[in-house]
């Protein structure tokens, strides 16, 4: 029910909205639909829920850092009043991009301009507001909340800009082919993208909390830890060049081609090795263990130094491969014809669908648990 009322709010029109070429110009030719759909919003077509998550996801992130950062302000506060401020921070994100989208592109015109901006920044926020309402009521009452929605909004985005393309691969000669390699590069991203994602490097560690006779526990250290993390939030900062650039009449080197794919690739790489620091932690993880008694068996070195020099070395690889498929992804938009643009987006919508496809996995398997251990009870039962 909530995937049917969010895709007919992506299919009402805003009143009074004049579409500036400006405005068309910059979501046609930027990656600013890009980003539009990993937050679940529509801003091309500028519907009631065109901001979509956007707005609750930026102050997601903004909770969630200053929750990882462990902030003394921040740990003294409720889980209650820590949503409070988040829904706060979610309001005050959808009025400036409202605004922003309102009256940055001039989307309003005749003498009452200001009356009418400000009816479309309204109607934007409230928008927003209903569709974090409404993740919520997903989650209390069905499965995997927001992340459904903007699944839904992917899969159905990708699938209508992926159609006139698929058709013109089809009108070329061996374009049969060339669609069948699509489709196999396709499952390989997938699939690369669900081995990477798990692949870890385990340390043993010792809790001597634990009796003595029992193996050492793992600890864990991934290979791409700020995947998700990097395109959710990463997606908003590469966007600032393009914005800044349109809005300010930045100078030509600002909006070059090179500029943009080049600050791309540099701002994601630093920004999956910050997240990526954030998660874990050498610093935390080191003073919990020093005051906690336990310890990595066999390291020979500070365990923030061990840390520390293998997060450096495993998501080297994770950041690299990222800043390429974002800067692939916008050199298709900046430099590729329009109808080719969506087979540059397809590697990162790949990878975004995969990633929260297997959190749906991981919050299903979190509702079969008390299921197999009913059936764990019954076995041993049924053996006594």
């Amino acid at each position: 029910m909530a995937i049917i009322v969010y895709s007919l709010g992506n299919q009402i029109p805003i009143p009074l909205v004049k579409m500036t070429v400006e405005y068309q110009t910059m979501i046609r030719h930027y990656h600013m639909s890009m980003l539009s759909i990993l937050t679940g919003a529509n801003l091309p077509d500028l519907s009631l829920f065109s901001l979509g998550f956007s707005p609750y996801m930026a102050a997601m992130m903004i909770i969630q850092l200053l929750v990882m950062m462990k902030w003394s302000i921040v740990e003294e506060i409720s889980q209650r009043q820590l949503m409070y401020l988040q829904n706060f921070l979610s309001l005050l994100f959808a009025l400036i991009e409202a605004a922003i989208i309102a009256n940055g592109f001039s989307l309003a015109a005749g003498s009452d301009h200001l009356l009418k901006v400000l009816m479309i920044i309204v109607t934007l926020t409230a928008g927003a507001m209903f569709v974090q309402w409404l993740g919520n009521v997903t989650t209390i009452y069905g499965i995997g909340g927001m992340v459904v929605l903007i699944v839904g909004n992917m899969l159905h985005s990708n699938m209508n800009r992926l159609v006139l393309p698929c058709r013109q691969l089809l009108k070329m000669k061996n374009g049969i082919w060339l669609l069948a390699a699509l489709i196999i590069g396709s499952l390989l991203i997938a699939w690369l993208t669900i081995i990477f994602h798990a692949a870890h490097y385990e340390t043993k560690q010792i809790q001597i909390s634990l009796p003595s006779q029992i193996e050492p526990a793992v600890f864990p250290i991934g290979f791409n830890l700020g995947t998700m993390m990097t395109f959710m939030l990463g997606m908003s900062f590469l966007v600032i060049p393009s914005l800044v650039a349109s809005l300010f009449k930045m100078p030509a080197f600002w909006s070059s081609p090179k500029f943009q794919i080049g600050f791309a690739i540099v701002m994601t790489f630093l920004i999956d090795y910050f997240f990526a620091f954030v998660m874990l932690s050498p610093r935390q993880i080191a003073k919990g263990m020093r005051h906690s008694g336990n310890y990595l068996l066999e390291i020979g070195k500070p365990t923030r130094r061990f840390i520390r020099r293998r997060l450096v070395l495993f998501n080297f690889f994770s950041a690299l491969v990222l800043g390429l498929l974002v800067g692939l992804q916008i050199a298709g938009s900046l430099l590729a014809p329009k109808i080719w643009q969506p087979l540059y987006a397809l590697p990162i919508s790949i990878v975004m669908i995969v990633l929260f496809m297997e959190s749906l996995v991981e919050i299903l398997n979190e509702l079969m648990i008390p299921k197999r251990y009913q059936k764990l009870k019954e076995g041993v039962l049924k053996s006594i």
